[in-house]
């Protein structure tokens, strides 16, 4: 039998479940009785038996206005809770729920500093180190099929993503991973999907369309996940990288970046994530992605398209300063928590110290409003492409002593046996992440997305993070 807290939490999350649809309706219904109620209450206390019709009608507006400004108090406290569970309607990122369905599969046990201990699920298909040459076949004319029942349900699955800024740019999908055993070729073929798809698959898995049913339960519903060539999710890549500055006593692993996303983000609203966490870019820009996914770009290139804005400094530095970026492959895998999504992982060492970037960082601010206001008017005159919307944007980035990461639950990988079943321990649930930000004596604890700590895996399972056991950039 459950505990209560697990009963009561699993009740909440099923009442919220559709929370969009009785969010206008609270809205509507609660602004309408409030407004009323406080004007009936304002003329109540103001006596208007000696007052002439503008006087009375004075009162009214005057109780209209209280009502209506307290009903917009109201509307907010619902919109942010509204945001606030969105993404775990959406899917669920709790490691209880991957035990009980994938069990030992997929899960990574690791120590990051000392016995600062992390849990993570995913499935590793290629690892830095393995292979000598990587081979990328491309399919750009080849793209993804939705389900026909996805699109039957169509507007209930877009309806997940309410509370969220979207885009509706072309992907690069993952179709299948070859790495023959005894040989060091492997090889990623790929096609196009749209991230339309990917919020409709990946990024709705556990959105419940009627009680019990969800995309898992119907297309991932085994204890191992479908292989990606019979997949019936969007599972475009994902771009994943820990960027570390530069330090003269401490060399490269002094200080970490970790971005804060907003209350609007696709998912991880309010969470810190990866230095970069973004897509594999691939609009239909034409000319400025033609012919280049190649192996270069996958494990190196694509970095330099999304550092600038990921990190918030100036594009133009990026451009004149390559020789300043080390860039290290890490490897490939899939995501559990969202049914298979591939996501590549990187390191970056940026060979400036922490008063350069800040000096970096200051200039990108104040050149922010103005390339927003530019980009926006871009967008809606036509001269960029569909697609081109801003997603997942970040609030603020924490300047991270490297060495302070760890859990704030830091706990011994306890598997308990309860009622006959194997059970993972749900503390690790509400673990955060905690780490000691600069300038600050007090230690942090934020919520975190799951592919951070996937990266972190990455990084210290690459044997001594030692770059001449990389393999050589291949030739193109």
């Amino acid at each position: 039998m459950e505990d209560l807290e697990d009963k009561i939490k699993h009740a909440f999350n099923k009442l919220y479940r559709q929370n969009r649809k009785w969010y206008h309706v609270a809205c509507a219904v609660g602004i309408i009785l409030l407004a009323g109620a406080l004007a009936l209450i304002v003329c109540g206390l103001l006596p208007c038996a000696d007052k002439t019709i503008w006087e009375e009608l004075a009162v009214n507006l005057l109780a209209t206005v209280i009502g209506l400004f307290t009903a917009y108090i109201l509307y907010r406290v619902i919109f942010l809770f509204a945001h606030r569970n969105e993404d775990k309607n959406k899917v669920s990122y709790s490691n209880s729920d991957m035990w009980k369905q994938y069990n030992m599969h997929y899960l990574h046990w690791f120590k990051l500093h000392k016995d600062a201990l992390f849990a993570v699920y995913c499935e590793e298909l290629l690892r830095a180190g393995t292979f000598t040459e990587l081979q990328i076949d491309d399919y750009p004319d080849e793209f993804f099929e939705l389900d026909p029942f996805i699109k039957s349900n169509f507007f209930e699955l877009i309806e997940a993503h309410a509370m969220s800024d979207t885009t509706r740019s072309v992907t690069v999908r993952l179709k299948e991973v070859v790495h023959p055993k005894g040989n060091n070729l492997a090889v990623i073929r790929t096609m196009r999907s749209t991230y339309l798809s990917h919020l409709l698959t990946n990024r709705a898995l556990d959105y419940e369309l009627k009680p019990e049913m969800t995309i898992r339960s119907l297309f991932e519903n085994s204890d191992t996940l479908i292989p990606p060539q019979r997949s019936r999710m969007s599972n475009h890549f994902g771009i994943n990288a820990l960027v570390f500055l530069k330090d003269e006593e401490k060399g490269n692993e002094k200080w970490l970046l970790l971005p804060q996303r907003g209350p609007r983000a696709t998912v991880a609203k309010n969470k810190v994530t990866a230095s970069i966490a973004t897509r594999l870019k691939m609009e239909t820009q034409p000319g400025k992605y033609a012919g280049k996914l190649q192996p270069e770009y996958v494990t190196k290139n694509c970095i330099y398209d999304c550092i600038a804005e990921a990190i918030q400094i100036p594009e133009e530095w990026v451009q004149d300063n390559t020789n300043k970026i080390n860039i290290q492959f890490l490897g490939l895998s899939r995501d559990i928590y969202e049914g298979g999504k591939p996501t590549l992982f990187y390191t970056v060492h940026l060979d400036i110290n922490l008063g350069e970037y800040e000096a970096l960082h200051s200039k990108f601010d104040d050149d922010k409003k103005q390339k927003k206001a530019i980009r926006e008017d871009e967008i809606r005159q036509g001269h960029l492409p569909v697609g081109a919307e801003k997603i997942d944007e970040v609030e603020t980035i924490h300047i991270v002593e490297w060495s302070s990461v760890t859990m704030s639950k830091n706990l011994a990988p306890i598997i308990h046996k309860r009622e006959k079943e194997d059970y993972y321990n749900t503390e690790f649930d509400t673990a955060l992440l905690s780490f000691k930000a600069r300038g600050q004596k007090k230690t942090y604890e934020r919520a975190f997305e799951q592919n951070l700590i996937a990266n972190f895996w990455f990084y210290r399972s690459c044997p001594d993070n030692d770059l001449s056991l990389l393999p050589k950039q291949p030739t193109t």
